[in-house]
């Protein structure tokens, strides 16, 4: 119980208020996350927390949790979606379980219970977005297109480009969005990810690897592993790889 309970305070007081400020676009650091520790060793930092276009309320949590540790979330308003940044974790989701590393993800419709337990033998690290729709929720949209899921890393296959590569992992409808569409691209030393450019659909770059240059709108801003992005609509932007090794990075589009 006091694990659920440490989660929902959480979650109220970071994106419960009735209205919410709008995100800005820019670079969020996970070191800079304001982070809430519990006694049984689980961190939550909160990498961003407001409301935009498309979302009321919408938020980006990086969770770490000890060894041996569990959560459980159940929320019937929000829907949540996690990406594994450190695992191994074992995942439980609708009655099936399923043990998942790094860029592995999982999407909860409102009302679905997850667990998540920690049982590799260190600290393990994962994203939680946390979201509703100005819109109203529609269930049976989300049921339709197939319900709450799980991705494995593993399962998503790798296309090169001349780029690098990318993974589509999915693009589908869910019971707060039009259209969920992620994928994570792979981008080579020096490259750019393409001409700065703008789009109607919000976005969130979310870095797994490498070091990165953001254009957001005319101002260039930094952003390394754990980093996350939050672009609104019709923002020019872009991504240019200024490391010595890959860039690799989540994509992440809604309407």
């Amino acid at each position: 119980m006091k694990r659920i309970a440490f989660l929902v305070s959480i979650f109220s007081a970071s994106i419960a208020f009735a209205q919410q400020p709008p995100i800005p676009s820019q670079v969020f650091l996970w070191d800079n996350g304001m982070a809430t520790k519990n006694n049984n060793g689980i961190t939550a930092r909160m990498l961003f927390n407001g409301s935009a276009a498309i979302l009321a309320k919408h938020g980006i949590l990086g969770v770490e949790m000890e060894r041996g540790r569990q959560i459980i979330y159940k929320d019937q308003t929000t829907e949540s979606f996690f990406i594994i940044k450190q695992g191994p974790l074992s995942v439980t989701l609708n009655g099936k379980t399923a043990v998942l590393n790094r860029g592995s993800v999982v999407c909860v419709m409102p009302g679905d219970m997850v667990r998540i337990d920690n049982t590799g033998g260190s600290t393990a690290q994962f994203y939680e977005m946390i979201y509703s729709s100005i819109a109203p929720m529609d269930a049976e949209r989300g049921k339709t297109a197939g319900g709450s899921f799980i991705l494995n890393w593993n399962d998503v296959v790798f296309k090169p480009t001349d780029k690098g590569g990318t993974r589509q992992f999915f693009d589908r409808k869910t019971a707060m969005l039009n259209r969920f569409d992620i994928h994570v691209t792979q981008l080579n030393e020096g490259l750019k990810s393409h001409d700065p450019h703008t789009h109607t659909n919000e976005e969130i770059i979310l870095m797994l690897d490498g070091n990165a240059e953001m254009q957001i709108g005319t101002d260039h801003q930094k952003a390394n592993p754990g980093d996350v992005v939050f672009l609104n609509s019709m923002v020019l932007h872009n991504l240019t790889n200024v490391g010595k090794t890959p860039c690799l990075y989540f994509a992440i589009q809604w309407n």
